[in-house]
């Protein structure tokens, strides 16, 4: 395909075509473009381009490429040996490449070679084969790749889901404990029968399963709950993070065990996520009021996270005591008793032993 002869100064804002008896050899289909010129120092440059296949019109009468067929009076070259000749003596000047010179099979070959699948043609008038020869060529010729299906990040393998309810939520609190998440993504527990509680060592929150029979209260059945909880479902931020990051989590995350709960994001994807719980033995008897401090970082944490303005308005209506001075009900867990417990055995052990000294 010919390229532009003379663009310098060129700019291409207009296009026009010559008539046929001006220019009868170029090609009837693109026969010029010509643009409008910016003027420099007085001259006017004009650029040609001949593209398309070797066909023109000449009085009316198209010619195709036949020797015989063109007018051996008319100055101009006719034929494809004449127009390549033409094109061989300009070329010097010009740098073009003829266009009878292109050939899809050497393109195609030469993109085989360079490592590549191949490329699409489409059916060929100049040189008559239709691109079922073309693709015929090359095996397993694609007009685009196809689409890849989804995988598995190299980031995501190796990565924990955890389920965050309580201020684990709050961004200050995981920078804090220098922890950090790949995604988070707003989500709830799916069973509605779990239950959000503040039954944790120190007025912290903990999960609760509302056994059948309890109308709906977490602590028993002549026991009613002090919150009402909304809609029956715990709502928190669903956290992806590397195994090394949770066990740094973990590590922080002191009179909680692991459980696994299925949660559902908000766009409603379903995943299977680790959730901390409170260990039996730092769990109170009795729901408490939580500490002020601590449940505006779970609040904070819930607005930073766009949950749901219907929870965060549970989450606003819990009523809260000042975080100093927690009276005794605050600490009353099986733990404390235990290590009671074992202090009077272990000072009990001391005073028989030393009552056997001489």
């Amino acid at each position: 395909m010919y390229q532009l002869l003379n663009n310098t100064g060129l700019s291409w804002l207009h296009c026009n075509r010559l008539p046929p008896r001006l220019c009868p050899h170029i090609p009837s289909r693109q026969r010029h473009v010509a643009a409008r010129p910016i003027r420099r120092g007085g001259r006017v440059p004009l650029a040609l381009a001949w593209l398309g296949p070797l066909s023109w019109e000449k009085d009316g009468l198209k010619q195709e490429q036949k020797p015989a067929a063109a007018s051996k009076s008319d100055s101009h070259p006719t034929t494809s040996a004449g127009y390549q000749q033409a094109a061989s003596s300009w070329s010097s000047k010009s740098r073009c490449t003829p266009i009878d010179s292109y050939s899809p099979e050497a393109e195609l070959k030469a993109g085989k070679a360079a490592g590549g699948a191949g490329i699409v043609l489409p059916d060929d008038p100049v040189h008559g084969k239709p691109a079922a020869e073309h693709q015929a060529l090359g095996p397993q010729i694609l007009a685009r790749p196809p689409p890849r299906r989804p995988q598995r990040s190299e980031a995501e393998k190796g990565t924990v889901l955890t389920f965050a309810y309580g201020a684990n939520m709050n961004f200050l609190t995981l920078a804090r404990r220098g922890v950090r998440v790949l995604s988070r993504d707003p989500a709830f527990i799916s069973d509605s029968a779990v239950r959000l509680v503040f039954k944790h060592r120190g007025g912290h929150a903990t999960l609760e399963r509302a056994e059948a029979g309890e109308g709906g209260s977490a602590g028993g059945k002549d026991e009613e709950p002090r919150f009402r909880p909304y809609d029956g479902r715990v709502h928190g931020v669903l956290y992806r993070m590397s195994q090394q990051e949770f066990e740094k989590l973990s590590k922080s995350e002191r009179g909680y065990v692991l459980q696994e709960l299925e949660v559902q994001t908000y766009d409603g994807a379903r995943h299977v996520a680790s959730v901390f719980v409170s260990n039996p033995l730092f769990r109170l008897g009795s729901e408490v009021l939580p500490p002020e401090q601590y449940l505006a970082g779970v609040r904070e944490g819930a607005r930073d996270n766009y949950l749901e303005p219907g929870y965060q308005a549970f989450l606003s209506g819990i009523s809260t005591v000042p975080g100093a001075g927690l009276g005794s009900e605050y600490y009353s867990t099986p733990s404390k008793y235990m290590a009671y417990s074992f202090l009077l055995v272990v000072g009990l052990i001391a005073l028989a032993y030393l009552c056997q000294q001489p």
